[in-house]
């Protein structure tokens, strides 16, 4: 799985949860176990993500990168962008 492939999945991931309870947050566990990466590729992409303002990171006061993410107005924007999803993080790279 690509980079792309994998902040698409972290943002489909985050939006069908925040659909459905606006404000749970997804554990570092949850991804790593649903989308089959190492937590190293997981921190990576998801400080990525919150770098360019799609998710919003709960962090610890020391450790891991995080403890909890969801995703953010903007995250939600773009999801429902069809198009603009696709060209920023297409299926198939």
């Amino acid at each position: 799985m690509t980079n792309h492939e994998l902040r698409r999945k972290i943002l489909q991931m985050l939006y069908t949860c925040f659909t459905e309870h606006p404000y749970h947050r997804i554990t570092p566990n949850e991804f790593t176990e649903d989308l089959g990466v190492t937590q190293r590729v997981l921190d990576f992409n998801i400080v990525y993500l919150e770098e360019k303002g799609y998710v919003e990171l709960q962090k610890p006061l020391e450790g891991s990168i995080f403890v909890g993410a969801r995703i953010t107005p903007k995250g939600i924007d773009l999801v429902e962008d069809e198009k603009k999803f696709s060209e920023l993080f297409p299926q198939n790279r």
